[in-house]
């Protein structure tokens, strides 16, 4: 199957109110790093983000059209946070039911992240007769996971923060619906949530996509031994990263090398001001993570460390 070509790029985000944000930084830092014939369609299924901050959301993001899906009592929306996951995050799992079946393939991002390149090559990937396309979760352990869930070996566990759907196949695989009924049946089960009920479903119908297209903040560990091991770009800042776990760039403490992308964004935005006093943000700390950047990336170039 050859790539899937089309500069019409469908981008799908669930957010709730508090999470706004950190939408428009993600958004906006897909918009700067674009190709001149890149056009996107931004799809946030979201809940309960009152208009006038929809409207607030949308006037940031001059190239893009955004649409807005507001759910109200959906099932989805029965299922309890988790740790530093809202329940709004559920709502990827409905992307089928509410989305025009007209699209064809969407990439769906978590807020959580900043984009540094242009999301065509991912965009356009080979899925092959994959229902979606992801990256390796190098914090899980694949061997206990696949035992826990009764999955056949070998296998790999992916991480739901970056997905490439191919929609009809997600339709007629049924897996978005799937995976939801799991977790609406016994959430207990599922560690992680709704990406470990995509996991099961998914389990060896996925195609596994270079690092960079999602870089973990567990391969800030270990001297980027993750990161070298599963990427072929190793010698450039990773195209998207994301900001795992529960403690984010605009929160104060934030240690991560890359945290100033995020800032970077922010501050071309109208929220940047309520961001900092919600987080206790200084303009020193912002800063610091300026020159913890400018210090730390090399660590990206410097290749596999010698023995």
């Amino acid at each position: 199957m050859k790539s899937f070509v089309d500069n019409n790029i469908d981008i799908v985000c669930v957010s709730d109110t508090n999470y706004a944000p950190h939408l428009v930084t993600l958004l906006k830092s897909v918009e700067a790093n674009s190709a001149n014939d890149d056009s996107f369609k931004v799809h946030i299924i979201h809940d309960s983000i009152s208009g006038d901050l929809q409207k607030q959301v949308s006037s940031e993001l001059g190239r893009m059209e955004v649409r807005w899906y507001s759910i109200v009592g959906h099932a989805a929306l029965t299922l309890p946070p988790l740790l530093q996951i809202s329940r709004a995050t559920y709502l990827r799992l409905i992307m089928d039911e509410v989305l025009d079946e007209s699209i064809s393939r969407l990439i769906y991002l978590d807020i959580d992240m900043v984009v540094t390149g242009s999301l065509k090559e991912l965009w356009q990937s080979d899925l092959g007769d994959c229902v979606c396309a992801a990256v390796p979760d190098p914090g899980v352990d694949v061997g206990e996971f696949a035992g826990k869930h009764g999955l056949d070996l070998p296998g790999q566990y992916f991480n739901a923060g970056v997905m490439v759907f191919d929609m009809p196949r997600t339709r007629i695989d049924g897996t978005l619906k799937r995976a939801l009924n799991l977790l609406l049946e016994d959430q207990s089960k599922f560690e992680y949530a709704d990406q470990d009920a995509l996991n099961v479903v998914l389990w060896g119908k996925w195609k596994q996509v270079d690092a960079t297209w999602n870089f973990q903040r567990e391969f800030m560990y270990d001297d980027l031994a993750a990161w070298r091991s599963m990427s072929k770009d190793r010698h450039t800042v990773p195209k998207i990263i994301h900001f795992t776990e529960s403690v984010k760039p605009w929160k104060a403490g934030e240690w991560h090398p890359f945290a100033w992308l995020y800032w970077k964004y922010l501050l071309r935005s109208g929220f940047a001001g309520d961001v900092m006093r919600k987080g206790n943000i200084k303009y020193r700390d912002i800063i610091k993570m300026w020159l913890k950047y400018l210090f730390k990336k090399p660590h990206l170039a410097r290749g596999p460390t010698n023995p």
